[in-house]
């Protein structure tokens, strides 16, 4: 639908008619749509049997959604899910500046960014995802969905789009800790005991990779055993709730997150030297500190914990009809080293 369509937030609701060229298929020329409080509803009519198509043929051309994406590799695979998912979406990439990415991309629609390095488990994660809300946030958007270069969608955009233009919650994975089978204290551990960075570096050369795995030894062992016996670090008087990072937010919700961090500087600094709180750092602010939002416990994401032999597992094409049977949105995770084929077919099934 043309950008020049005006919003107008509190009006009452007004029905056009007019000849729509985006329809599909062709015999769909007409179209009746209604602007209610700046959201556009299209209801297509057959011209030759003048049938509604109401069940599927609806559709929220305003609907406008912003996927974020944290990158710390590029290649052929990040490439196909970024240009996928450019068709619809506006696509805000942020690229770990560690892993020193070049992305070239002449995608209106897409948007690189590269402020900070990423390290695993680390309080940058949460810095570079707060970045790209607000990168987002300034052109505005109804639905913001944050994802990895893992993910690949498993259900085609237009579906995607009509989930969101239907359905007003916030959706993401959340728990009330102490969670169960979290590890060290129902995840508390993550937050109550500091972590130096040295731990956090991820993937590199072999001995370094031995040399980090002897420091975290050391640290679960005795060092943070010993600061049990002595001082934990403050928690904050409130709740904590934990869950997967990836995300499916409102414009409300966000623009109110937003906000309050704005407010409230101290929020991100005190999960400075905390470990996995990339997995705390969001349920805790939006159950806390967002105000009149109504959460779904699901991420919306196919992920298989439990098969192996990785965990989360990486998807192979035996995995492909549970996919498909999924009322998930994306699924994670996959790597084009270890199945092409089955990202190739999930891609087909798309259109």
């Amino acid at each position: 639908m043309p950008g020049s369509l005006p919003s107008q937030p509190g009006a009452a609701s007004e029905k056009r008619e007019l000849v729509c060229p985006c329809t599909s298929p062709p015999a769909w020329e007409t179209c009746v749509f209604s602007i209610t409080n700046g959201r556009i509803a299209f209801h297509l009519f057959c011209n030759e049997t003048n049938l509604s198509a109401s069940a599927g043929g609806e559709r929220t051309e305003s609907m406008r959604i912003a996927v974020l994406i944290l990158l710390h590799k590029w290649t052929d695979q990040q490439k196909r899910l970024v240009e996928f998912l450019a068709r619809e979406y506006e696509v805000f990439i942020h690229a770990d500046k560690r892993s020193k990415l070049t992305i070239e991309t002449d995608l209106p629609r897409v948007h690189v960014y590269s402020e900070y390095k990423n390290y695993w488990g680390h309080h940058s994660v949460n810095d570079a995802a707060v970045f790209l809300f607000r990168q987002a946030a300034k052109l505005g958007f109804d639905r913001y969905l944050l994802i990895s270069g893992d993910d690949v969608p498993i259900k085609p955009l237009s579906e995607i789009t009509r989930f969101f233009a239907t359905n007003d919650l916030e959706f993401f994975e959340h728990h009330l800790m102490p969670r169960d089978h979290w590890p060290g204290n129902g995840g508390f551990d993550r937050v109550d005991f500091f972590y130096p960075k040295v731990l956090s570096r991820g993937p590199s050369h072999p001995l370094t990779v031995k040399f980090t795995i002897l420091l975290d030894r050391l640290n679960r062992r005795l060092l943070i055993p010993a600061m049990r016996k002595v001082a934990r670090r403050p928690r904050m008087p409130v709740e904590y709730w934990g869950g997967g990072l990836w995300l499916n937010l409102s414009a409300h919700c966000v623009d109110q997150m937003l906000a309050w961090l704005d407010r409230n500087p101290w929020y991100p600094r005190k999960f400075h030297g905390t470990r996995c709180a990339d997995e705390i750092f969001f349920q805790t602010l939006i159950f806390n500190f967002v105000p009149d939002v109504e959460v779904r416990n699901d991420h919306l994401r196919y992920i298989d914990w439990h098969s192996g032999p990785e965990f989360p597992r990486v998807m192979r094409g035996s995995d492909l009809e549970k996919m498909r049977q999924s009322p998930a949105l994306f699924a994670r995770k996959f790597d084009h080293n270890v199945d092409p084929a089955v990202i190739d077919a999930v891609y087909a099934g798309l259109g």
